[in-house]
């Protein structure tokens, strides 16, 4: 056999052999080391707890043929209702203006007319906030905001002004079910359950406020407001990675 042909087969017997034993090599990590085999397993848990804290977000609408008009007159009732507001709440307790805007009104376009639109006129509209940690109060504080120039009321929610012990609770719960879960499965596949390599939150939600939205405001003479805070769900999940045996 010609040296070049021996050559060739001796350099395809060694690539061979070295194939061989790449597939049969056990896949290593940069340190050359195994890498384990895990499990992971999402918990989730949930806490109930009453809420201390509401939120009461309202609105004094005005109209008018122009805008001078539209935010004296706004300015007028707005200020009674912040001091309406002011005179129930606690120490502890805000008013806060979260908006204000002023916009015009156009007058109806007769079909097919391509004249420009009109202004007919101008609405102002400043949003108050009120932060209320008695929630008995709620809706005498709602019906003295309606009374004093208030007519509209967006938004009513509930909260815990803290909730730390609440979502603890919630995580813990999520750990005890990561690990039951964890426990199940190793158990149905017949392996054992080792340490916990990795834990993370993945981003805990914040507690779900209740929310009322749009309430349209009732007339002053009206029965008294009710207003159940019922309660606030807390919730957490918890992903955790456990080493196989």
């Amino acid at each position: 056999m010609p040296i070049f042909t021996r050559r060739l087969t001796v350099l395809a017997a060694s690539i061979v052999l070295a194939a061989a034993q790449w597939v049969g090599a056990p896949v290593l990590a940069a340190d050359d080391q195994p890498q384990p085999r895990t499990l992971t397993v999402m918990g989730f848990g949930e806490v109930k707890a009453s809420p201390d804290l509401a939120f009461i977000e309202l609105a004094v609408e005005t109209t008018a043929e122009n805008a001078g008009k539209a935010t004296t007159e706004n300015a007028r009732r707005t200020t009674a209702v912040i001091d309406a507001l002011k005179k129930k709440i606690g120490a502890k307790d805000r008013v806060t203006t979260t908006g204000y805007s002023l916009q015009p009104q156009y007058a109806n376009r007769r079909p097919g007319s391509d004249a420009p639109p009109e202004i007919s006129g101008y609405i102002a509209s400043n949003r108050v906030r009120v932060e209320s940690r008695d929630l008995t109060k709620v809706g005498e504080l709602i019906d003295a905001a309606i009374a004093a120039g208030a007519n509209r009321t967006d938004v009513l929610s509930f909260m815990l002004e803290n909730r730390a012990p609440s979502l603890r609770e919630a995580l813990r719960k999520a750990g005890a079910e990561a690990r039951a879960q964890a426990e199940s499965i190793a158990e149905a596949l017949g392996v054992k359950l080792g340490e916990v390599l990795n834990a993370s939150t993945a981003g805990v939600p914040m507690p779900q406020p209740i929310y009322k939205e749009r309430m349209m405001a009732m007339a002053a003479d009206a029965v008294s407001t009710p207003v159940e805070p019922g309660e606030v769900e807390v919730n957490a999940t918890l992903t955790v990675s456990y080493r196989i045996e």
